[in-house]
């Protein structure tokens, strides 16, 4: 009987080890889509005014 307990034991802390790893990456690809995202927002607000500054500055 306590083999049961034990092979339960090492399934939950494997279990437990896959949940930390995926909960790492998906983090890492959280901040890494937020970067991209707030790159590309200043991008092309300043893309936008760069091409509206001649007729803004008359």
């Amino acid at each position: 009987m306590g083999l049961g307990l034990l092979d339960a034991t090492i399934i939950s802390v494997i279990w437990a080890t896959f949940a930390a790893a995926a909960g790492i990456s998906l983090t890492v690809a959280a901040k890494a889509l937020w970067r991209r995202a707030l790159d590309g927002y200043f991008t092309e607000l300043d893309a936008g005014y760069n091409i509206l500054a001649p007729q803004l500055d008359r």
